[in-house]
């Protein structure tokens, strides 16, 4: 057995506990942040780039439904009723979280929506009766519609891509960390060995020396 540690010996071990204690805080809570970090972008990816995705294809789908009731005649009832739809799926888009890109395409959708509208109004008020030259401009305005749902749905691509990187960034570091923790706490063991195991080596070898 070792014999009492010297003053010396002691505070060596204490400051390597101390910095074994440090060591294990810090790597929890870098953990911790990463862990935090790959929830929100797991959180911001369905809230703020899935759903977001699926307003822009019900949206898709309501502005072509726009263009085939250009065919028909009269189209106010059902007209209306897809207006309604397209409303509410703007108010639901307005609550993503959106970057700049997102409020410069969702800009140009809206006053190309404006438009259109207006050009619809238009139509009603000439009960019913739609001229060629309104008629291609009112196609010309969903066409542009078309492409600004285009590259909303760009951008939910990209976003989603930086933020699947930035998850797996985080995971990567988190799993560096662990690494780093365990090999860290080995050399930290060995050197507490060392210390308290140091003095009763050196006492053997002067003792044998004396023989």
């Amino acid at each position: 057995m070792p014999k009492k540690m010297t003053l010396k010996q002691r505070f060596h071990a204490g400051f390597i506990l101390a910095l074994a204690f440090f060591l294990v805080f810090a790597s929890n809570r870098l953990n911790r942040r990463n862990f935090s970090t790959v929830e929100h972008t797991v959180d911001s990816v369905f809230e703020d780039r899935v759903v977001a995705q699926e307003y822009i294809y019900r949206l898709n789908n309501l502005f072509h439904k726009k263009e085939m009731l250009l065919a028909l005649t009269p189209l106010e009832k059902n007209n209306v009723r897809v207006t309604a739809k397209i409303k509410k799926l703007f108010s639901d888009f307005e609550m993503t979280r959106l970057t700049s890109e997102e409020n410069m395409q969702f800009a140009n959708l809206k006053k190309n929506y404006t438009k259109l509208q207006d050009l619809e109004e238009s139509f009603f008020k000439s009960q019913n009766t739609l001229d060629i030259k309104t008629k291609e401009a009112m196609i010309g305005v969903l066409r542009k519609i078309s492409e600004n749902l285009d590259k909303l749905s760009e951008v939910q691509l990209s976003e989603g891509r930086k933020l699947t990187q930035l998850s797996k960034k985080s995971l990567h570091m988190n799993q560096l960390l662990s690494k780093l923790e365990v090999a860290f706490l080995i050399i930290i063991g060995l050197l507490l060995l060392f210390i308290i195991f140091y003095r009763e080596k050196s006492n053997v070898k002067f003792i044998e020396e004396d023989f």
